[in-house]
Formats: C-alpha cells, structure tokens, sequence
C-alpha cells in the first residue's frame, strides 16, 4: 500500500478552528464590555480619598442608573434600596452631564429611606 503525497495542503480543518475560536473570543468579549460604563466624573478642588465598603450606584449621562453593576430602572431602585441598613454607606459615581432631574430623583429616594451615609464620587481638578 503506498501512500499518497498530495499537491496541496488542506486547510479547510484549519479554518473551522478559528472559526471556532473567532467565536468564542467575540462571545466573551461582549460579556467582559457589559459591566463597564464611561463616566467623566466632575472635578473637585475639595476631593478626599475614603476607603470604606461602599455599595455603589452609577448614573451615566443618559440617565441609565446602575446599583451594584445591575441596570435598575428609577422605579425599580427604591425596591433595591428598601433592603439597606440606615448604615450602609453608598456611593453616587454620576456622569458630570447627568440629568439634574435625575440626580435629584435618586437623592430624594435615599432621602425616603432614610439612607444617610452618601458620598459623591469625583475627580481631583488639577
């Protein structure tokens, strides 16, 4: 039995495994974007830094609110909020072209449940 050598090279395995791989990376890489959101924080002459555990709730500048790297909707977050302890330290992380009417709807909510314990997150202005 002799074996044959062929012309050419078969590539067509080759290309199915990056096809393959092409798709596994375009997958995780939506999932790895998903929790990032681009902020430009305001600046602040009087910043100080404070290491606490913080929960966190992000406004960016379309108004969209995330508490805990979760998508809430205004009306869905007094819901998450209830749960706090009146000692829970939260942290505001808002956009610097966030809607005011926005802003002032989350702080009256904190306001309601009483949720006291609230910084603001900014950049130090240079």
């Amino acid at each position: 039995m002799k074996i044959k050598k062929f012309d050419s090279m078969n590539v067509i395995p080759f290309i199915d495994i990056m096809l393959v791989l092409l798709t596994i990376v375009l997958t995780f890489s939506t999932f790895i974007a998903q929790g990032r959101l681009q902020l430009q924080l305001p600046k602040s002459t009087t910043s100080e830094q404070i290491d606490l555990k913080l929960k966190e709730l992000t406004i960016d500048k379309n108004g969209s609110v995330t508490f805990e790297k979760e998508i809430v909707t205004l009306q869905n977050l007094k819901e998450k909020l209830i749960p706090l302890s009146k000692e829970t330290n939260i942290s505001i992380k808002a956009d610097e072209n966030t809607p005011f009417k926005t802003f002032v709807y989350v702080i009256s909510i904190f306001k309601e449940l009483k949720l006291e314990k609230i910084s603001i997150i900014t950049e130090v202005e240079k």
